[in-house]
């Protein structure tokens, strides 16, 4: 078993050596499209998690003071479920406010004390205008007990819609790139079966199947994958630090300031990202060794 794996490697890595050039294309265009992948789903998953707390139709909060009596609290809690212009509303209490706080930030969660934190009242108006939002935001902005009304508004639904476009942007070039992928390991693989042909003539008249002939070819395609995959990580890896000093310029302005990678995040697309890149160079050569094995 040993031996034929070492067989199978220094077949790959002679047909590496063969193609040098077309596997560096191959390489560099699986991890160009492989950092747009990462790029793509990390967007996504910060713009997710900046608008966590706005699902369901919240468009406003009211966070409460964390020492607000049981009376102030219960007083606006009535008097949101008697206001004409709120359809719903539902209680954030401390324990909620610091549960939701480690989701954010889970590398600060023990610095923080869960009785520091604000409830809240997170609340769906029947009109999501922008005036009627604002003026109950300002009617409870001044009630006794409240810390800060912190609305939505607009600024939400542009940030998705921000997100949307450039997700399909983005989306749009990575198909390209990815069929531009396959295609070079495609034909590297083509090329590296083409330069061997008298070889595989050989194997095949002394019985070798046509299974053995081709997974040289296949762990070939799926190295070009797999380096171009941890590649890509590296280029998402390189620009979060450029991503960051981006964001900082960013937040004041509407709720760029919110949006944040969790680690468990980045750390779970890096692994689909290479998964991405092998199932690439898995196809390209798959498609490769299949057709061109007759030659």
């Amino acid at each position: 078993m040993i031996a034929r794996l070492g067989y199978f490697l220094r077949e790959t890595s002679i047909n590496i050596r063969r193609n040098i050039t077309l596997t560096l294309a191959a390489i560099l265009t699986v991890a160009i499209a492989a950092m747009l992948v990462g790029g793509v789903l990390l967007a996504s998953q910060a713009v997710d998690n900046a608008t966590e707390r706005w699902e369901d139709g919240v468009e406003f909060i009211v966070f409460l003071d964390p020492e607000i009596t049981g009376v102030q609290s219960d007083s606006i809690g009535q008097e949101l479920a008697n206001h004409p212009d709120i359809e719903r509303f539902s209680y954030f209490g401390k324990a909620d406010a610091y549960d939701e706080f480690v989701a954010f930030f889970p590398d600060f969660a023990e610095t923080v004390e869960p009785e520091s934190l604000p409830p809240s009242y997170r609340i769906v108006p029947r009109d999501a205008s922008a005036d009627v939002i604002a003026s109950l935001a300002a009617q409870f902005s001044v009630r006794p007990g409240v810390f800060e009304v912190v609305s939505a508004q607009d600024s939400i639904r542009q940030l998705r819609d921000l997100g949307t476009t450039m997700n399909r942007v983005l989306l749009l070039l990575v198909a390209f790139l990815s069929l531009a992928a396959v295609l070079l390991i495609y034909n590297s693989i083509r090329v590296a079966m083409f330069a061997r042909r008298r070889e595989i003539e050989v194997q095949k008249l002394v019985g070798a199947t046509n299974s053995f002939i081709r997974l040289p070819f296949v762990i070939e395609g799926l190295i070009n994958g797999l380096v171009g995959g941890v590649l890509g990580v590296l280029l998402l890896v390189s620009t979060r630090s450029w991503m960051s000093g981006v964001q900082a310029n960013l937040e004041d302005v509407a709720i760029f300031g919110d949006l944040e990678i969790r680690p468990g995040q980045f750390q779970g697309t890096a692994m689909l990202v290479i998964l991405i890149a092998l199932a690439l160079g898995a196809i390209g050569s798959g498609f490769a060794a299949g057709r061109f094995l007759d030659v």
